[in-house]
């Protein structure tokens, strides 16, 4: 029987995608009593080198693995030349069958390290946004507006394949002490098409409200973009330092206020939408009510 070709065999995404079970080469050459392969190629991981260069790396069964050549004295001969707790973990003091990783540390002890300079990190970034957001909400800053613009889409066709041409927008807006600027549903098609809200008005029937809070100071949107769409169809310019998006988007800023860090990337999980606008400036309060992370200590 003919041994698989690459492309029959799993093929992982990177080392936390690799089942129990599956070793490298040179992870059972590195055990603490050192296997070699004893069967064939059963798997592929998709890494990066010393180099950062896309690699990929064969995987074999370690229960088809068999023990090196090494002898018991040769193996207690080398672990006397190397250094003493080289094979412990410095933090909990295991003996795991793999070597400690590194700044000898085991496996856990190493994500236990991880995670806790990314909860750091994330309580630095959690004060920052409170700032930004005490900032967008003072009295004596330029005035703030919160918009949320939702694209209204066509249900999905039979196959499956999904129109992204939006047919009306859902907008709504308030100031920052919550009075309501600006609630409509405005049609972008024919108002015949189903699709479109039965309450969708025309773009000229609201025109004069939003242009009014689009020529607000400050607009606090969720999505970076999500603003550009309404600009362009009343014909107005991006303010200046709008070359990337939105600078007071909130979606990415209530992810780092949050700070729901996902263990395995050590990345702040997205935040949900709140949905409405005055539920945005609810949350930009929030934010804006987190104390500064030093602010009890004793001076």
């Amino acid at each position: 029987m003919r041994d698989p070709l690459p492309s029959e065999l799993p093929a992982y995404e990177g080392w936390r995608q690799v089942p129990a079970g599956l070793f490298s080469k040179t992870q059972l050459t590195g055990l603490d009593f050192p296997r070699t392969p004893g069967g064939p190629v059963r798997a592929y991981v998709h890494t990066r080198d010393w180099n950062d260069r896309k690699t990929s790396v064969k995987l074999y069964r370690l229960s088809e693995s068999v023990p090196s050549p090494a002898s018991a004295a040769q193996l207690e001969a080398a672990r006397n030349r190397s250094a003493p707790g080289a094979r412990e973990c410095q933090a909990c003091g295991a003996y795991p069958d793999r070597p400690p990783a590194s700044a000898g540390l085991c496996v856990a002890c190493a994500q236990i390290t991880r995670l806790q300079k990314a909860v750091e990190s994330a309580r630095r970034s959690r004060a920052e946004v409170g700032e930004w957001a005490r900032t967008v909400l003072d009295p004596l800053f330029e005035p703030a507006v919160v918009l949320r613009i939702e694209q209204v889409l066509r249900p999905p066709a039979l196959s499956g394949r999904q129109n992204l041409t939006p047919v009306a927008l859902r907008v709504d807006a308030v100031d920052a002490t919550g009075r309501r600027l600006l609630d409509a549903t405005i049609r972008l098609a024919g108002a015949r098409v189903k699709a479109v809200p039965a309450d969708a008005v025309a773009p000229d029937d609201v025109a004069e409200q939003v242009r009014a809070v689009l020529g607000w100071p400050v607009l606090v949107t969720w999505h970076e973009r999500g603003v550009f769409l309404l600009r362009d169809m009343y014909g107005i310019k991006a303010p200046g330092g709008w070359y990337g998006g939105n600078p007071n988007a909130l979606a990415v800023r209530a992810a780092h206020w949050r700070g729901d860090l996902d263990p395995d990337t050590l990345h702040p999980r997205a935040a949900i939408d709140p949905g409405t606008a005055d539920r945005m400036l609810l949350l930009l309060r929030r934010m804006a009510a987190t104390e500064p992370p030093d602010s009890s200590a004793a001076p």
